[in-house]
């Protein structure tokens, strides 16, 4: 008898220390970037408590903006981006999760600097080619909620938070590239896929075929696992360079150029939105 109420009080502190290891993780706020530099700024005003390593990735717990948030590194590409998404998910449970970087412009009214916040992404690689070229498809999954499979083109981001973004743009402070300051864009439509695009006639594809503003290589994987998670999810982008558009610049010449302030632009405004964060 005396055994059993042992084993029994041992099998209760375990249960009460998984529960309260559950919900130390819950409720953050979690900020992912694809580059180093894309975070630094964030990473700079981080009041460190915690970091954990896990499957290559460093996860780093803390507060920002006074508010209890977890940061990492997702990784360049779309497996890289989809796999942390998901450790993170499973990890933390973050009540939200905000991606932040670069990105190239593709609508022409985009000029290097500006913050693009697109509602909702596709993934432009996907698709069949065929006799007639390539056709994009539609990608099948079930969603949270939902117990059937739907063909999605298009991920949406959360509206409640793309709503939020907008409350920032009043004390938003950017840096300015020459004499212009950037302009913040919210709504439309991004794109993802697993290459670096710096060709006029690509980006000229991805405008006409997905009505896009914008293109990276992370933010469609990362916009469909948060939702088929059922977590909300906001995708903030600063164009780093016009994909192969502006003239005799190239994409890549323009990303060095103004890869650092067009990160910290996106930071900036991810700072901000934390802060405002209900």
């Amino acid at each position: 008898m005396k055994r059993k109420m042992v084993l029994m009080s041992i099998f209760l502190l375990i249960l009460t220390l998984h529960v309260q290891s559950n919900t130390q993780d819950k409720g953050k706020v979690a900020v992912v970037y694809a580059f180093n530099q894309e975070g630094a700024l964030l990473r700079s005003r981080l009041a460190l408590q915690d970091s954990l390593f896990v499957k290559g990735r460093i996860f780093w717990i803390g507060k920002l903006a006074n508010r209890d948030v977890v940061i990492v590194n997702s990784g360049v590409g779309m497996t890289n981006a989809a796999m942390t998404i998901q450790l993170l998910i499973d990890k933390y449970d973050p009540q939200e999760i905000i991606f932040t970087g670069i990105c190239g412009g593709i609508d022409s009214v985009n000029r290097i600097g500006d913050i693009v916040i697109p509602e909702k992404w596709a993934t432009h690689d996907y698709g069949y080619y065929g006799k007639e070229g390539y056709i994009p498809d539609s990608i099948y999954v079930i969603l949270a909620g939902k117990e059937e499979i739907s063909p999605i083109l298009f991920f949406d981001v959360d509206k409640t938070l793309l709503n939020q973004a907008k409350s920032v743009l009043e004390d938003l402070k950017l840096k300015p590239i020459g004499d212009r300051v950037p302009q913040v864009r919210i709504g439309g439509k991004g794109v993802s896929g697993n290459s670096f695009i710096d060709q006029k006639e690509k980006r000229e594809y991805l405008k006409k075929e997905f009505d896009a503003r914008i293109v990276d290589m992370e933010s469609a994987a990362v916009v469909q696992v948060a939702d088929i998670n059922g977590v909300p999810i906001l995708v903030v982008r600063s164009c780093s360079d016009l994909a192969g558009g502006s003239g005799s610049e190239t994409a890549t010449e323009e990303l060095k150029e103004f890869f650092k302030v067009a990160a910290d632009n996106s930071a900036s405004f991810v700072l901000e939105l934390v802060k405002n964060l209900p």
